[in-house]
């Protein structure tokens, strides 16, 4: 195993005698050549978990080993071993995106044509060559987070962490981003891709947990994740616009909007009634299209965190 994650606790003081949960009890492994998705909304605590995993925090309890030895021992050994593309923006300054990579790869140990050499791979296949002699604080936040991310990947370590690497990116480059992912993973170096994107990271993911005010929900692979809480469907409906107010109807299970978007978690006995009531929403001009499809990795997020809500309100 490359990393072995055993009742990870961390809790933080809060004013006066208040305690803040961020990890509670976690467990899981990571595979060599793996890609594990850790999934949850900002404040869920993931961040904190990877703080851990490098040994930038020390867990309250439970064990982190990575290849075999503790990260509470030996905080800097997990540093070398693990390759981190943090959540926030790098300041480049003046830095070009060719300069940053360059300097990362020398950093790491790499040799000066292998990193020159690997460096136009990727900017390549990212698509951002053109940016690779401009001044980081003339690039866009998308080019940004690519080249964060060609420091991570320069030379990677057995574990490389991507904590939200496609933020700020364009539809396009996050594309070539997720096939860069699964690419690094072909010669055993394993990947944890920290997230809120759910929908996107159940595409390039081997496994997954779902994480939620510090506890996993789920964990497992996607399909085994999915089925977890049943065999639903989802239905998606675009509305004729933002300010557009329709009533959630009773055969949804729960219900997500995202602008002019809206999201149904629906039992496959109720199939029919969707697409009866998704009709007649059209004709009444409330909708523009609808469509119906198996449940993703977003559904069963929504729905779970939905009922974790309910019950501790």
């Amino acid at each position: 195993m490359i990393l072995e994650v055993k009742g990870v606790s961390k809790v933080f003081s809060g004013r006066g005698k208040s305690r803040i949960v961020a990890n509670d009890d976690l467990t899981f492994s990571l595979k060599e050549g793996e890609i594990f998705g850790l999934l949850g909304h900002n404040g869920a605590g993931k961040t904190t978990l990877v703080n851990q995993i490098i040994g930038l925090i020390t867990p309250t309890s439970g064990e982190i080993n990575l290849l075999g030895k503790s990260v509470l021992k030996s905080p800097a050994r997990a540093r070398s071993i693990c390759s981190l593309q943090p959540q926030s923006q790098l300041p480049l300054g003046f830095l070009t995106p060719a300069q940053a990579v360059t300097i990362m790869g020398k950093m790491r140990a790499g040799q000066g044509f292998d990193v020159k050499r690997r460096m136009e791979r990727l900017f390549e296949k990212l698509d951002i060559g053109r940016w690779a002699n401009t001044e980081g604080q003339r690039l866009s936040g998308g080019v940004r987070r690519l080249t964060a991310f060609c420091m991570a990947v320069i030379v990677p370590g057995n574990l490389v962490i991507l904590d939200e690497p496609t933020n700020d990116v364009d539809p396009v480059r996050r594309r070539y981003l997720w096939q860069i992912i699964r690419e690094i993973t072909s010669d055993g170096t394993s990947v944890i891709l920290v997230t809120h994107n759910v929908l996107e990271a159940e595409k390039a993911v081997d496994r997954v947990a779902i994480l939620h005010q510090g506890k996993f929900l789920a964990k497992g692979t996607p399909s085994a994740v999915k089925n977890s809480v049943s065999n639903k469907m989802r239905l998606e409906v675009s509305l004729t616009n933002e300010l557009s107010q329709i009533e959630i109807p009773t055969w949804a299970v729960s219900s997500q909007r995202k602008g002019t978007r809206l999201f149904f978690s629906l039992p496959q006995s109720s199939v029919l009634a969707a697409i009866d009531w998704a009709r007649g929403q059209a004709e009444q001009g409330r909708i523009i299209d609808y469509s119906l499809s198996p449940t993703t990795i977003e559904d069963v997020y929504v729905e779970l965190t939905s009922e974790k809500e309910l019950l501790t309100s």
